[in-house]
């Protein structure tokens, strides 16, 4: 049961402290399982490699093909493992081929936040260095090895770059307090994140929730307190959703006839909902595809299940990362110094 115990409670602590920029090893397990049968595939003898799967046709496919059969897509969700090598080689690989086949595009990016688009837009017209990015432009701990030849490739072909999430911050002080500290913001920062939250989503809630609830306790919260920190857990990702959604469809209107790929982790995206379903909620009319990272049980063997098809309208499958611990007191120890390092900062709105 360690395993599910952690798993919600990093998360929650995650959201609370800074929204998705957590360290690579909790990312990976909040992933989810790993995929265990059907359509089997060539196989991922590296963690640089990726399969992807046409969830329809149940064909593979490469991503210049891909990128053909997203020529007419509006907004491409291309969900990731965050720091998982082989799911940026494709993110870089499917942006530059689209961009082959039309330069009109937007690269839309949850890992930096609006707050900072001043000084991502100074990196991409050669303003800054890349050390002023990734300080003053709080650029997640692995920028280096996961994003920065996607940023690259934006940068050497005018691309481009929407900093499209909430400001760290935001998500925090949501976290922490409740979407009613969002009306407490500076005037000069309200346009750094979304301004309203649509609760009512009752499908994205149960997935969420369920998501969060796995280990069956409350951490020693009384059930009024553990819902109250819930619904804020829960409110804090729809703030960093509403507002990557909001982003795109700024982007879009600001940039018209271009297409939009947008990076985020797969839980914004899957099952077209989180920011997925709020950006077509927006506008129905949009064409959306939605990429889902899959991590195979077999690297030799690699397969998808109807499950994983059922996320998103290609998946892609990956080689599971090395397990983190086989010391499960070791695990725990980690991941109570990090819940404690995380309660620990504050809501400084």
């Amino acid at each position: 049961m360690l395993k599910k115990v952690t798993l919600s409670a990093v998360v929650s602590v995650s959201i609370l402290a800074a929204g998705c920029s957590t360290t690579s090893a909790v990312q990976n397990e909040a992933a989810g399982p790993v995929s265990q049968t059907s359509t089997s595939q060539a196989a991922l003898n590296t963690l640089y490699q990726y399969s992807v799967i046409n969830s329809k046709t149940k064909q593979s496919i490469s991503a210049s093909k891909l990128a053909v059969e997203l020529k007419d897509t509006d907004v491409i969700f291309m969900g990731e493992y965050h720091s998982h090598q082989g799911a940026h080689k494709l993110q870089l690989d499917l942006l530059e081929a689209l961009h082959a086949q039309n330069p009109n595009i937007i690269l839309s990016m949850e890992q930096f936040g609006r707050d900072v688009q001043p000084i991502v837009d100074g990196y991409l017209s050669g303003e800054y260095g890349e050390n002023t990015l990734i300080d003053d432009g709080k650029a997640w701990p692995h920028y280096k090895g996961s994003y920065r030849a996607i940023v690259e490739f934006a940068k050497d072909n005018n691309i481009p770059v929407v900093a499209a999430n909430a400001p760290a911050m935001f998500v925090r002080c949501v976290g922490k307090k409740g979407p009613e500290v969002l009306d407490t913001i500076a005037e000069d920062q309200q346009s750094w994140s979304a301004r309203k939250l649509d609760l009512a989503n009752e499908h994205y809630k149960a997935k969420f929730m369920s998501f969060m609830k796995e280990s069956g306790s409350r951490h020693g919260q009384t059930e009024e307190v553990a819902k109250k920190r819930m619904m804020n857990t829960y409110a804090a990702q729809l703030l960093r959703d509403t507002t990557m959604a909001e982003s795109i469809d700024a982007a879009m209107k600001k940039n018209p006839n271009h297409q939009v790929i947008h990076l985020n982790g797969a839980f914004h995206s899957n099952g077209h909902l989180g920011t997925a379903a709020i950006i077509e909620t927006m506008d129905p009319e949009l064409t959306v595809s939605v990429m889902s990272p899959v991590m195979v049980a077999d690297h030799l063997n690699p397969a998808a299940t109807d499950e994983d098809f059922a996320e998103g309208d290609y998946v892609y499958l990956l080689k599971s990362m090395p397990e983190r611990y086989i010391d499960k007191e070791k695990e725990k120890a980690s991941i109570n110094k990090l819940i404690r390092e995380r309660m620990s900062k504050k809501c400084e709105l």
